[in-house]
């Protein structure tokens, strides 16, 4: 008889008063002005072009946010102390992260929000699986941001957000100049009331071409004759300024 009770108690449905809505998260329509960008030598920074579609049911304290993230790669922190280096090594980290909001939502998503959206720069830094429960942990991530930021890698600034007919979004993301090659992933989210209802996902290829092109796949696959070719380029050089100064 307790046991029948039970089964029943479990299949009933919950009290009124104790459902819960879980939020959908609903694909956004989108799409990249470009989704390939070619970087030669006289290159000097893009913008990378979003468009996408609110969900809808927007209210005053709807809003979209959106990043550049990526290429993801190993990176270590270094810090001096006055008893020597100390080193952090995170297995994953973006390279470049840019990220951006419309007004009405900043400082409205909790930030556990913006991690689980992935738009976090500090939580997008990965470390060693021993590390995770590190005391020291945030302290490393800032570091980490606030050394890219001075690298001019990661932006929280240089993103604007335009609202068109329709409920159109067109959202302008700064490519760094010192932005590596690789694929980038660029995050649209949409927000209302503070939760995350939408999202997508855009990838971006970022290349090198021309000269620079050639330079740089030297230097990665031929590392030997590179620098055979930098240090016979070096030669030529003092031997040609040398030539002009006895003229």
């Amino acid at each position: 008889m307790r046991m029948l009770v039970l089964l029943l108690a479990l299949m009933a449905p919950p009290a009124i008063g104790q459902r819960t809505e879980t939020p959908t998260h609903t694909p956004i329509a989108a799409g990249l002005a470009e989704d390939r960008v070619e970087v030669k030598v006289n290159y000097s920074g893009a913008r990378i072009v979003l468009f996408a579609t609110a969900p809808a049911g927007e209210n005053d304290k709807s809003g979209l946010a959106v990043a550049l993230i990526g290429p993801s790669a190993p990176q270590e922190v270094v810090r001096r102390t006055p008893t020597g280096e100390r080193k952090f090594q995170f297995v994953s980290a973006p390279a470049v992260f840019a990220v951006g909001a419309e007004s009405q939502i900043e400082g409205t998503v909790p930030p556990d929000v913006m991690i689980e959206s992935g738009l976090n720069a500090a939580a997008s830094a990965m470390p060693q699986a021993d590390q995770l429960a590190s005391p020291e942990l945030e302290g490393w991530r800032q570091a980490f941001v606030d050394l890219k930021m001075a690298q001019g890698l990661y932006s929280f600034g240089g993103t604007t957000i335009e609202r068109l007919d329709g409920g159109l979004r067109r959202a302008k993301i700064a490519l760094p100049p010192n932005a590596p090659p690789g694929e980038y992933r660029i995050r649209a989210v949409a927000f209302r009331n503070g939760q995350r209802v939408g999202e997508t996902e855009q990838v971006l290829t970022l290349v090198r071409g021309g000269m620079d092109a050639t330079l740089f796949d030297l230097s990665r696959q031929h590392g030997l004759i590179y620098g055979f070719v930098a240090v016979l380029t070096g030669v030529l050089v003092g031997a040609v300024a040398a030539w002009i100064g006895r003229k």
